[in-house]
Order: structure tokens, then C-alpha cells, then sequence
């Protein structure tokens, strides 16, 4: 795109701009959503915008200035918002920025978790960085400069109904940035300080957001967007466990080895099955040969057809992620201002960008897989605890009747399920009107994003407590308190001490699913 809409002086300060952050925003970076994770984790992102989306975004704006001066109509700028677009806007630019984001902040529930909100900040300034949203350049870097000095806004989960982005929850990071509203106070958690107070510690000064500058903000899917990046970054490990953990168990119980025979799999054609299968195989084989021919010829499902669950899993898994990244790199602004050297060119576009149904039926596909990774997960936990499967004690309890072994973990595996089917049905359809009519029609996608990336928390839960009973099956086996060979635990596993008598399993089971989650 040519640069003859600006003039050559300020071309040559924004190209002069610096470019040292470890992540450089818009052209011509590629998101993934483990990017996103890992830099949404940091308190302090090394984050800054590319010299070309300084470009493209001062292009952007001169040429919505252009449209403006020769007369188009232009959605918040000229109009009002939402079902008032058939009146005019305020004559003060400011004060219908201000009016916007000010009726917007509403919301219910606890603050989201910090590392969603930074998750969100970052996507929202990687699509402002494309250069394809009029939005001020200023504007966009106050959006950055909250990202660099660790500011997270105070947002409520509850709110957006996915439909024309997400309003409810992104308003309440613009009004940070105007100095209004709340930030989290980094030195209490669930704790809250005035936002006037987070800017001024971190030497911020408020920007006043004219009504394109707020709109830029607010209407896009970056909230809905963060909630299924995180959420896929996560599942991505949480399968691969599962994967390890089924080895490893195959590996325990001594199960048939046909199974995994990469031949079978192949014969299916699923590519992803037989994936699953390699990595499964790759655990049971990792310390010699495994298989007991005294077992019956085939396992029950939970063993036998691991390959064929997760391999599932990991497909829903790759549709997810498709479908979330290129959100995550993509515009979904309304309007799009479209850039020409030539004035007579500049479009200014309004459409429906911001409609959040791809992101809402990802996290469904995305959710569906992590429950029945999970009721996999905690299938094998009942074999683990069956005597019929393992030989060893009920409940792997180490003296029975003196001792219950795995009971409450297991009853605690349960109902975990039972939460994770409650929270497994389909959001994506689940569309209720409202906005005056405007919104008639919704994704839910903000609540489809979100409830995915609370099921990976109880996935990893599930996984853990499975994990936990095959360590504690191996140690009664060392221990000669049931028959079979020992063998070492997978590497991602965290350290357990195996029960030798009853304790409470509760921190054991927190700390070892937040291992899981966090680590590969």
C-alpha cells in the first residue's frame, strides 16, 4: 500500500520508532495461541507495534479523516451506536467517546483472571495494529502502554453476548485508559485500585477517546478471542498427557501391544488417530517391551481404544485451533476503513466483523473434546481401581478395610464429570436477542470461549487424580502388595508420595493438576 497519504516527515518518525520488543504486534507477525499464552503470562509484556502497522495504522487514520471531510456517513462517528445509528452523534467527538464506553460499563461477576485481560489487550492491539480500524495512532499505544507497565484492567467475566464483540467487557479496559474505572492491585490480590491511581503509579497520563477511538476498542472479539486462545493452548497439553498417561497405563497393566500397532491405525485413515496411537505406543515402549500375553486378547475400551478417543480429541483440537488463530489475526472492527493512496479510492465499510460465531462453535468442538478426554481419563481410573483389571487392592487402598486407598479421589474424579457435563453442551446455538432489537441474532461466543478454558481446569484435575492412582498402583507393587513389574512414571509427572495409609488427597490433586496444565 502506498504512503502518499501521509506526509513524508511523520513516515520517517514512525519508522524511526524503535523495534527491541521481544514481540512485535500486527504486520507482519503471526499469533499463535501459544504465543499468546506465553506473553499473557508475563506481568510486564516486551510488546510494541511493528514500524509497518505504524504505518498502516497512521495510514488508516488519515484516511478515515479523508472520508469524514468529504461527507460519508461513518458508523459512531457520525452516528450514534447501535440501534441509534439512525441519529446523528454527539457534536463532541469526546464526549460521544466517553458516552459510549461509559453506558457499555456494566457487567456482572468477578474480575477475569489477569493473564485473560493482558491475553485480551494483546489481541485487541494486534488488530488495531493491522491497520484496517481509522483508530489514532496515540490511542492504540495507550492500549500498548498498559500491556508494557503490567496495568490490568478490573473486567467482569460476565457481560458480552459475543455478538458485536465484546462491548460489556473491553469498555472496561478503555475506561482505564481515559483514567476512569479500575485496575487489579498488583499488591492484593482480588483487590482493586482507581484507574486514575494505576496510571499515575506507572507514570501514564489519561487519554480522552473520541467516538472512532472508543469504538476501535470495544467492538471487536479479542476478549472472546483470549478465552479460546488460552483454552486451546492449553488442551494441546492436556491431550498430549492423556496420551502419556494411557502409555503409561497400557504400560502397568501389561496390555496388548495390537492395539497401538501403527498398521491398524493406518488401516482407519484418521491421521490424528494415529497420532494419538504413536504417542500412546511411544510411553508403553519407553522402557522395553510391555505386554502380558496372560491378559485376554483385548482390553476394555478405555485402554483398547485410546487411540481412537483422543485421536477424536486432537481433530476437534486442530479444527479449534484453526479457526481461533486466524480470528486472532484477523479485523473484526466495524467499520473497516480500507486504505488507498488514491482519496477517491478510501472505502469506509460496515459489516459484521465482529459477530463472535466461529470463536463460539471452536470452544464448543474445543469443550466436547476435553470432557471426553476427561470421562476417558476417568474410565481408566475405575480399571486402575478394580482388582478384576489389576490384581492389586480395591480402591488401591494399601491394608483394605484399615484403609480406603483412592475412594475419595475417585468419588472426588466423579463428580468433576459431572460438572464438566454440565458445562459440556453447545453455547454456540444458544442465541438470545436483545440491544433493542439490534443484536437479533448472537453467538455466545464469549461464553462458549470462557466455560472452555474453565474445563481444562477440571480436565487436569481428572488427569491428575488418574495419574496419582497409577503411581500409587506402582508402589504397591514395589511395595509386594500386589503382583506385576514396577515402572517409572512418565516426566511430566509431578512428584507424589504414594498412600500408605489415608490422608487428604486435596492438595495433591491441586498441585499436581496445576502441574499438568502449565507443563509439557
Amino acid at each position: 500500500m502506498s504512503s502518499g497519504l501521509l506526509d513524508p516527515t511523520l513516515l520517517a518518525d514512525i519508522v524511526s520508532e524503535p523495534d527491541s520488543a521481544r514481540l512485535q504486534l500486527g504486520r507482519p507477525t503471526i499469533l499463535t495461541s501459544g504465543s499468546v499464552e506465553a506473553v499473557a503470562a508475563q506481568t510486564t509484556p516486551e510488546v510494541a507495534f511493528s514500524a509497518a502497522s505504524r504505518i498502516a495504522m497512521a495510514q488508516s487514520a488519515e484516511c478515515l479523516r479523508i472520508a469524514q471531510l468529504r461527507g460519508d456517513p461513518i458508523y459512531g462517528l457520525t452516528t450514534g451506536f447501535g440501534p441509534f445509528v439512525q441519529f446523528d452523534a454527539d457534536q463532541s467527538a469526546v464526549a460521544q467517546g466517553s458516552g459510549l464506553i461509559s453506558h457499555l460499563a456494566a457487567g456482572y461477576g468477578k474480575p477475569a483472571a489477569p493473564h485473560v485481560v493482558r491475553a485480551a489487550m494483546i489481541l485487541r492491539a494486534h488488530t488495531l495494529a493491522q491497520g484496517c480500524s481509522g483508530v489514532d495512532p496515540a490511542a492504540a499505544t495507550a492500549l500498548l502502554n498498559l500491556i508494557r507497565a503490567g496495568i490490568v484492567p478490573a473486567v467482569p467475566e460476565i457481560g458480552s453476548v459475543g455478538a458485536s464483540g465484546d462491548l460489556i467487557p473491553l469498555s472496561h479496559i478503555a475506561r482505564v485508559i481515559t483514567g476512569e474505572g479500575e485496575a487489579l492491585d498488583p499488591a492484593r490480590p482480588d483487590a482493586t485500585i482507581p484507574a486514575a491511581e494505576a496510571l499515575a503509579s506507572a507514570g501514564l497520563c489519561p487519554l480522552a477517546l473520541t467516538g472512532r477511538d472508543a469504538l476501535a476498542i470495544v467492538n471487536g472479539t479479542s476478549f472472546m478471542a483470549a478465552y479460546a486462545a488460552l483454552a486451546v493452548a492449553a488442551a494441546q497439553r492436556l491431550i498430549e498427557h492423556a496420551e502419556s498417561l494411557s502409555g503409561w497405563i497400557s504400560r502397568q497393566l501389561g496390555a496388548r501391544a495390537q492395539a497401538l500397532d501403527p498398521r491398524l491405525h493406518l488401516a482407519r485413515g484418521h491421521d490424528n488417530q494415529s497420532l494419538s496411537a504413536r504417542r500412546i505406543a511411544a510411553e508403553a515402549n519407553a522402557f522395553g517391551p510391555y505386554e502380558d500375553t496372560s491378559r485376554p486378547l483385548q482390553e476394555v475400551y478405555s485402554i483398547r481404544c485410546a487411540p481412537q478417543f483422543l485421536g477424536a480429541c486432537r481433530d476437534n483440537l486442530d479444527h479449534a485451533r484453526r479457526l481461533v488463530e486466524r480470528e486472532i489475526n484477523g479485523v473484526s472492527d466495524n467499520p473497516v476503513v480500507c486504505s488507498a493512496a488514491n482519496p477517491d479510492d478510501i472505502a469506509i465499510l460496515h459489516g459484521g466483523n465482529f459477530q463472535g460465531q466461529q470463536i463460539a462453535f471452536a470452544a464448543d468442538a474445543l469443550n466436547a473434546a476435553l470432557v471426553q478426554t476427561a470421562i476417558l481419563a476417568e474410565r481408566q481410573l475405575d480399571v486402575l481401581c478394580n482388582p478384576e483389571f489389576t490384581g492389586a487392592t480395591l480402591l488401591l487402598a494399601s491394608n483394605p478395610g484399615a484403609t480406603s486407598g483412592f475412594a475419595g479421589a475417585q468419588i472426588t474424579a466423579t463428580s468433576i464429570i459431572a460438572e464438566m457435563r454440565l458445562h459440556g453442551g453447545p453455547v454456540a446455538t444458544s442465541s438470545i436477542p436483545t440491544n433493542g432489537r439490534n443484536q437479533d441474532v448472537v453467538s455466545m461466543g464469549t461464553t462458549a470461549a470462557r466455560t472452555a478454558l474453565e474445563q481444562t481446569e477440571r480436565c487436569a484435575a481428572v488427569l491428575a487424580i488418574t495419574a496419582m492412582a497409577t503411581a500409587q498402583l506402582n508402589d504397591l507393587r514395589a511395595r509386594g502388595r500386589c503382583p506385576g513389574r514396577t515402572t517409572p512414571t512418565p516426566r511430566w509427572m509431578a512428584d507424589f508420595k504414594p498412600l500408605a495409609g489415608d490422608r487428604s488427597l486435596r492438595s495433591d490433586i491441586t498441585r499436581i493438576a496445576a502441574h499438568i496444565i502449565t507443563h509439557r
